[in-house]
């Protein structure tokens, strides 16, 4: 209990850690901040709306909690607020995660799953980014849990299947049918493997369902009673999940996208997964068939989908820092080492790539460091060393047959790695990431035209229209794809104001060109980013 609570402990320190100690940076988060904000303002609560405008995006609870937490921290949307339902889903997680390791597998393995999990660098991020993905993750894991105590026999078919069915459907409010369909379908698959289907009969046939149904139901009533008219919750389920799913909206990449970037993501334990999976197959026990399962669904299922994120991998890493842990553990004890499925050097060999590879990064990460200039020049060399001390003593570890220093030591370099990326890498990144002086720059410039009655356009700046309208407290933009309603609005009698991606200059007609001012320009999103004037 006490291995168990000091890991949370970790956690939630690596989670909190400084951070309201910068803005929150476009494109996601700003996004989620000002729906909660305009619920607050407008009191519009059913059917969020962003920029001004009712939005078919993403379902209300994530903006619920934004919204509520904000609320009962003085009353007001900031990044602290913003983030923190993400860390303490991400907390609830890990919970979940060590939980679920010391019934499968004892407290040695749920110990250091928790570790595995916490230190795993798409998790910490996620953990303290004001995004959705942290929040469905645990929603979909405490589905899981619930169906993997009833399927260990320990809880009953009918409770169990009312707390896996209940949270299914408060991830569907919170992103949509992949919360329905991911812990549905690692359930249905594990006891097909089990050669076991006929027990989901056993679990709440009826009663399960039955709550799906008024949870979700209830939200999708009021929708239709006291929604605003424009908004169709089948018209959101075919524009963000069909169309999105089949032919991409933003997001589109190869079958192999997760090949390319999981290996990055999984870090500091990406050396241990092969020989975690490798074991995992060959043994094959009721723990091993559900945690393969979940790990490598969630993988493949995405990468048939056409739209395609790292983070949307998010809910296979518990599966993954289990499995890591369960390898880990059994090759640390020599007598069941000899008598493993799978040889030693299946550890050895991939902490020696990560320990090579960290030393790696030590040595070129401040000659990397000096093509950008917003970073200060002390900072990349106090991370190198800590990033290459750690590689160095994983290398020395395994050189001396210390398997448990060379496992734990990226694990441990990481942990530092994050509190100093935290205190001095991620404030000193703000100027650039944030929005916020443009954004006040915009109020200052426009805010009596706005006032005044013309509206601001913001023209081929899909997700960034929110990060202006939550800098400015309410100004809000007029979005646009369409080149002749950017000339025309800048053809106005009286001075107008618009925000552009800069190519959108090169498009204007001649005479037009000529009379525009650009008043500011910053870089947001990856994309150049003008204010300008029509005189």
């Amino acid at each position: 209990m006490r291995g168990r609570s000091a890991v949370l402990a970790l956690a939630a320190t690596l989670f909190l850690w400084n951070l309201w100690g910068y803005d929150v940076w476009a494109p996601d988060e700003p996004y989620f901040a000002e729906g909660a904000r305009e619920m607050i303002v407008d009191g519009e609560w059913v059917v969020p709306h962003v920029n001004g405008v009712v939005t078919t995006d993403k379902p209300p609870v994530f903006f619920w909690l934004i919204a509520l937490f904000s609320l009962s921290l003085g009353g007001e949307v900031s990044s602290f607020t913003a983030r923190l339902p993400s860390v303490l889903a991400a907390l609830g997680t890990l919970a979940l995660t060590m939980r679920l390791g010391r019934r499968i597998a004892g407290d040695r393995v749920a110990i250091l799953a928790g570790f595995v999990l916490a230190t795993s660098y798409m998790f910490w991020e996620k953990a303290r980014w004001g995004q959705i993905d942290s929040t469905l993750c645990f929603l979909i894991w405490v589905a899981l849990s619930a169906f993997e105590s009833f399927r260990a026999g320990n809880a009953r078919g009918r409770p169990a299947a009312a707390l896996f069915w209940s949270a299914m459907a408060l991830a569907v409010l919170a992103k949509g049918p992949v919360g329905l369909l991911l812990p549905l379908a690692i359930a249905a698959i594990t006891l097909a493997v089990d050669r076991d289907l006929g027990r989901w009969r056993r679990f709440g046939p009826l009663t399960g369902p039955a709550c799906f149904a008024l949870v979700a139901g209830a939200w999708i009533a009021l929708t239709m009673t006291v929604g605003p008219a424009e908004y169709s919750v089948w018209g959101a389920l075919r524009e963000h999940f069909v169309d999105r799913g089949l032919h991409g909206m933003h997001h589109k990449q190869p079958f192999w996208y997760y090949l390319e970037v999981l290996p990055v993501y999984l870090l500091p334990w990406t050396g241990l997964v092969p020989g975690a999976l490798l074991l995992a197959w060959r043994r094959r026990d009721a723990g091993d068939r559900l945690l393969l399962t979940a790990a490598l669904f969630v993988v493949v299922f995405f990468s048939i989908s056409t739209e395609k994120r790292e983070l949307y991998a998010l809910p296979a890493y518990p599966a993954f820092a289990l499995l890591v842990a369960r390898f880990a553990t059994e090759l640390f004890d020599e007598a069941r080492a000899r008598t493993a499925a799978i040889h030693p050097r299946w550890l050895t060999a991939g902490q020696t790539v990560v320990g090579a590879l960290l030393v790696a990064l030590g040595v070129a990460l401040p000659f990397v460091a000096r093509r950008f200039d917003e970073v200060p020049g002390w900072i990349p060399p106090v991370l190198a060393v800590i990033l290459g001390v750690a590689g160095a003593v994983t290398l020395v570890a395994l050189a001396r047959g210390r398997k448990r220093t060379a496992v734990l030591a990226p694990g441990v370099g990481f942990v530092a790695a994050y509190l100093f990326a935290a205190s001095a890498l991620l404030p000193a990144l703000n100027p650039v990431k944030s929005g916020r002086a443009f954004a006040e720059r915009i109020r200052e410039v426009a805010g009596a035209s706005y006032a005044a009655g013309r509206p601001v356009l913001a023209y081929d700046l899909s997700n960034l229209p929110e990060t202006f309208a939550f800098h400015t407290e309410g100004l809000y933009t007029i979005e646009t794809r369409d080149p002749e309603r950017l000339v025309a609005h800048l053809e106005s009698d009286g001075t107008v104001f618009a925000v552009v991606h800069a190519p959108a200059l090169e498009s204007l007609p001649g005479d037009l060109a000529a009379r525009v001012r650009v008043l500011d320009r910053t870089r947001l999103s990856r994309r150049d980013v003008l204010l300008i004037a029509n005189r």
